[in-house]
């Protein structure tokens, strides 16, 4: 059975709010220009791409859920995010689901689709998991593994109304799912997890666009008397897991040169009175080039975060020759090549941090030249597609769906 002639429908909460959404586009523009019945469907639109189906007006059920998410966001720990998807949602009739032989389904929070939707689609469906929420209760992320969730952990705590929307999934997520996870860690994650370790599993990373994200110095670079340490922020600055307070400890205790980090994204009035280290505020970035110009300015990228999947910043900046001081957490390693690449600390030994950034401009033209390498070999369009290829033809193979 030739996949090319299949029709695939993408459905995701946007096109580019956030990085599973502008994955989720990169994703669909690879397969668009291989299997022509490709189609992506968000609920919030932002990009001016007349081929992204969405809402042509406003629903009375889209209003519903935009009101319930909305109140949910305001009563909730805003330590952590967290989804609930309790609302049927009227995509599948919008979107007409029924009419294509697949549905991939990404980052679909903010009661996008509802677990029941989910359930009850008909055709063949492959979940692309951006965050830990598919196989976890309400959480996008969890530093403990509840033994109600997950085999083979320690008896973590759990939040009894998490642990209701994971019996709602149990209960409606009947049908055979194929996954598909970007880091490997996320992968183990999905084999250790009660819900989900029987469904087919693959890794297949984000795809990076490198005719925009690659590196335009390759003359050697002048010494400088400041270093430049780039720090991208596409949510709130001091998200406990994107670990911001953690570089800042680095710098302030720990890293005695001249630097500067500019923080690409916005940050409100309240947040910047109380950054406590050097920095300027590029702002949010709406073009990519841009952004590509950013990474080729900088020294190094900081990712301090305390868990993470596979960041794009990570992808981007690697693949423009950029090298990373990150801690080893997460799918970050499987970006960050420890002293080839970039450098790898103790997990959140903020003097081992400041000890990497020390290393990377040491070590800065090496690390460039490996990283740009190595991405080439492990994120491009061409490579990334072929592995899609590969999957899409044995999920298609497959005779039965239970």
């Amino acid at each position: 059975m030739n996949f090319v002639k299949k029709k695939l429908l993408l459905i995701s909460w946007s096109d580019n709010i956030g990085g599973a959404a502008q994955s989720c586009y990169e994703i669909y523009k690879c397969l668009k220009r291989n299997i022509k019945g490709t189609k992506l469907f968000v609920q919030e639109k932002i990009l001016n791409d007349k081929n992204i189906i969405s809402y042509k007006t406003q629903t009375l059920n889209l209003f519903i859920r935009k009101i319930f998410n909305l109140l949910f966001y305001l009563f909730r720990n805003k330590k952590n995010d967290y989804s609930l998807n309790l609302i049927n949602s009227d995509i599948p009739q919008i979107a007409k689901i029924e009419n294509y032989d697949l549905v991939n389904i990404h980052w679909i929070g903010r009661e996008t689709l509802s677990i029941k939707d989910i359930g009850r689609i008909k055709t063949k469906v492959i979940l692309t998991l951006h965050d830990m929420w598919s196989f976890c209760g309400m959480e996008h992320y969890l530093d403990q593994l509840p033994k109600k969730f997950f085999f083979y952990t320690q008896n973590a705590k759990y939040n009894l109304a998490s642990f209701l929307i994971w019996r709602q999934k149990k209960k409606y997520w009947k049908k055979r799912f194929y996954i598909i996870t970007p880091s490997r860690w996320l992968h183990n994650l999905v084999k250790r997890s009660k819900l989900m370790r029987h469904y087919p599993s693959i890794v297949i990373p984000y795809p990076v666009d490198q005719k925009v994200f690659r590196n335009k110095k390759k003359i050697k670079r002048k010494a400088r008397d400041v270093i430049k340490i780039l720090y991208v922020s596409s949510g709130r600055l001091f998200d406990p897991r994107k670990g911001f307070d953690l570089l800042e400890n680095s710098l302030i205790k720990y890293y005695k040169e001249k630097y500067i980090v500019n923080i690409v994204g916005r940050i409100n009035e309240k947040d910047k009175k109380r950054i406590k280290i050097k920095f300027k505020n590029t702002g949010y970035l709406h073009s990519k080039k841009k952004l590509a110009e950013i990474y080729n300015d900088a020294d190094l990228l900081a990712l301090p975060s305390r868990q993470d999947n596979l960041p794009n910043v990570g992808l981007e900046a690697q693949s423009c020759g950029l090298p990373i001081v990150a801690f080893d957490v997460g799918g970050i390693p499987e970006i960050v090549h420890h002293k080839r690449t970039g450098y790898l600390s103790k997990k959140f030994d903020t003097n081992d941090f400041a000890k990497g950034i020390y290393y990377l401009k040491n070590k800065r033209e090496i690390l460039s030249q490996n990283a740009e390498q190595r991405s080439k070999k492990l994120w491009s369009q061409k490579v990334i597609l072929k592995k899609y290829k590969k999957f899409l033809t044995t999920v298609c193979n497959e005779k039965e769906n239970l």
